[in-house]
């Protein structure tokens, strides 16, 4: 049978085992180069599927003087990120403990839970959750509905990213969208319902400094790692 011609081309013939060499064997030299081309596929599609973690800490200053500090984090694995903000602050007699977590899905906001605990009794708790097309809002236990939107940033956000292309953020402790007005000098206001105005700075898109106008005065945030 290792006669038979399977078909003819410029006039010579080629058999099973003609095409069987040709095509299935492959030699030692070029097998090794198509694993290591293979093995670099693999490793590389397995680096590129690791969490990513990032973590910036600023010092709270009132006066010039640390009073507290707040820890950002964000992870990001594929599709998925998750952003927790930790606020400690202790002023005299006031006390304020704030946590913040977010959690996205395709660069769209699923979930924001903000939490803030002081020794006032200004206590407040708030819940985003996105629900199809809509948002339930719960602040303080009062709900309301945020129709046909998708929320792709929040004030979280602004501890990771310059906002150049943004005109707007959400709060996750109001539960209501704010303005986000570029002043200059990679400088950025965001401005509050009552008016006030928080300044967020970045050098080479990196937050390094917040002025913020708290219950207690008016404060800095500076990045200090």
């Amino acid at each position: 049978m290792t006669g038979f011609f399977v078909f003819s081309y410029m006039g010579r013939g080629f058999t099973a085992t003609d095409l069987y060499k040709k095509y299935f064997l492959i030699k030692p030299g070029i097998m090794n180069s198509l694993f290591r081309v293979l093995f670099t596929v693999i490793t590389s599609a397995v680096l590129y599927a690791q969490v990513y973690a990032q973590t910036n800490t600023f010092e709270v200053r009132v006066a010039n003087h640390a009073v507290g500090t707040i820890e950002a984090n964000r992870k990001v694995n594929g599709q998925t990120k998750s952003i927790v903000i930790k606020t400690r602050i202790q002023v005299m007699l006031s006390k304020i403990n704030s946590d913040i977590v977010n959690e996205y899905s395709n660069n769209v906001l699923n979930t924001a839970k903000s939490s803030r605990i002081t020794k006032n009794g200004e206590d407040k708790q708030t819940l985003t959750r996105r629900n199809g097309k809509e948002y339930t809002i719960i602040v303080n236990g009062e709900k309301s509905t945020l129709d046909h939107a998708e929320i792709e940033a929040c004030v979280a956000d602004l501890y990771f990213a310059e906002p150049k292309q943004l005109s707007r953020v959400f709060s996750e402790t109001l539960g209501l969208f704010l303005p986000v007005k570029s002043i200059g000098g990679g400088m950025y206001e965001l401005i509050l319902p009552e008016g006030r105005k928080n300044v967020y700075k970045y050098e080479n898109g990196t937050l390094v400094l917040v002025e913020v106008n708290h219950s207690f005065g008016k404060a800095i945030f500076v990045k200090v790692s």
